[in-house]
């Protein structure tokens, strides 16, 4: 399974529109939710920190604003660990065998 993308915005932001964009561009699966609509994506906003959107998570890792480099990086750890269960698999595999 992919690591989940969220993108946290609200209508109006052009920041939000344009990390959207880019990740549909890109082709990079993710989740957009609206704030001003949805009480559980504000209350995440807000645990972590932040006063200004777009708020992006992926996984354990989440930053603010309109970010190309950060974008073009998820979709290059979307190419490349497409599944990381399957990783976690083949590791525990590994230390099994050199055990």
């Amino acid at each position: 399974m992919p690591i989940p993308i969220v993108v946290y915005g609200q209508p109006g932001c052009q920041g939000c529109k344009m990390t959207v964009r880019h990740l549909d561009k890109q082709g990079t699966p993710h989740q957009y939710r609206d704030v001003t609509l949805d009480a559980d994506a504000r209350a995440v906003v807000e645990r972590l920190g932040y006063r200004a959107l777009p708020v992006v998570t992926a996984g354990d890792m989440h930053w603010h604003g309109y970010s190309p480099d950060r974008l073009n990086r998820l979709a290059n750890l979307d190419a490349f660990a497409p599944d990381l269960t399957d990783l976690d698999q083949l590791a525990e595999q590994y230390l099994k065998e050199i055990a």
